[in-house]
């Protein structure tokens, strides 16, 4: 009955307006654990101590050339731009957790952000603030990589686009809509890291810095990756397992760090 019920709320109430109310309701929890969200950042002086590099990923701001329209991709490199002067310099602390919504804020034209492509209701549409998703994505990959511990994350459930110049496993996306799905992480190291995050050369670049070594490794790896068609459709999965080790090579922890199923939107090359 329940299912029903939502099924026909989604086709009679608009997307927009399902959205707001989602929002409403997330609203008085998310007002009261903001104090104790990671939310200062360091100045000069106290970034220049964190100076072990955990994790750091780069990705290209155009990764299709020519698959979204000038102002839409403008925009788009405008919203990460003003999001990675928020997020540079962040520091969490042990046990403390990262907020993208929290650290970022809502998007509007009043504080800068334009419009820029966003993947809503399964549809994509121009909207303020859009393109954001490059920077939870980049950062979700960079933290699973720095050993943080994932508290939320969501994905879309739907790969575009075809593999171009990709440099990270299929899944790794962590989707955020303000203030409804946020992605955020908890930092079990006992010591404090500092986020960095700037745009150059046409890319984002995400880092997680540390004060010091924290005494072990992490790889991450992808496994079960395949193409399957299932009730006419292609889809697309895999899972990612995480490796905490020593500096000699001991397995402190291994675990399943994602299991990733999306629906493909191209025709996918299952030949290799």
């Amino acid at each position: 009955m329940k299912g029903t019920i939502r099924a026909v709320a989604r086709r009679v109430i608009p997307f927009r307006v399902r959205l707001e109310l989602l929002r409403l309701r997330r609203l008085p929890r998310f007002l009261v654990e903001r104090r104790t969200m990671a939310r200062r950042r360091a100045d000069e002086d106290e970034a220049a101590g964190f100076d072990y590099l955990l994790a750091a990923h780069t990705s290209p701001l155009e990764r299709v050339p020519g698959a979204l329209g000038t102002a839409i991709q403008d925009g788009k490199e405008t919203n990460v731009t003003l999001a990675a002067g928020l997020l540079d310099g962040l520091v969490v602390g042990p046990n403390q957790i990262f907020s993208h919504h929290h650290s970022i804020g809502r998007t509007s034209r009043r504080r800068g952000f334009r419009e820029g492509l966003e993947l809503r209701n399964g549809e994509s549409e121009a909207s303020v603030g859009g393109g954001l998703c490059q920077v939870s994505n980049s950062f979700y990959w960079v933290a699973l990589q720095a050993g943080m511990r994932i508290v939320e994350r969501h994905r879309h459930g739907l790969d575009l686009f075809p593999d171009h110049e990709r440099t990270v496993p299929f899944g790794c996306g962590a989707t955020v809509v303000y203030n409804y799905a946020d992605f955020r992480f908890e930092n079990p190291l006992p010591l404090r890291v500092m986020l960095a995050a700037r745009v150059e050369d046409g890319a984002f670049v995400s880092e997680i810095w540390a004060e010091r070594d924290p005494g072990h490794r992490v790889e991450v790896e992808e496994v079960d990756h395949r193409f399957f068609r299932e009730n006419g459709r292609w889809w697309r999965e895999n899972r990612l397992r995480r490796r905490i080790k020593t500096p000699e090579g001991a397995v402190l922890l291994d675990q399943e760090a994602a299991h990733n199923r999306g629906q493909v939107m191209y025709e996918p090359d299952t030949t290799s």
